[in-house]
């Protein structure tokens, strides 16, 4: 395995560290899991509670990433994931394509169109 750097602050800018990434590591919260999927990035998801529990399971099911329990886990199991989800070059071209077609999609921009024409109609 080759080694990573980790670092944090009070305020991370996600968007733009994710595009930088080759994995992520999350407690699986709507919002990492929407922008993991947007660059294209596997996750392993440690949930805690809510909708983590189901945002772990559905990348596990779909095969985009780990569902690990945050408290059990090994060593052994994380650098496992860690490995697999790296070393999967079909997971990566899938990724990178699903990453494609939801920038492709603009969402942002069509979410603010609607809300535009909404609030004037």
């Amino acid at each position: 395995m080759r080694c990573a750097k980790a670092w944090g602050t009070e305020f991370l800018p996600q968007t733009r560290i994710l595009p930088l990434v080759d994995l992520v590591i999350t407690h699986g919260g709507n919002n990492t899991i929407t922008e993991a999927l947007h660059f294209g990035k596997p996750v392993i998801v440690l949930p805690l509670f809510w909708d983590q529990y189901d945002n772990a399971q559905c990348m596990a099911e779909l095969g985009y990433g780990v569902r690990l329990d945050p408290y059990r886990f090994t060593d052994t199991q994380l650098h496992g994931a860690i490995n697999r989800l790296l070393s999967d070059m079909t997971l990566r071209r899938n990724l990178t394509e699903a990453g494609e077609t939801i920038r492709a999609r603009d969402g942002l921009r069509t979410a603010a169109d609607l809300i535009e024409r909404a609030a004037t109609a």
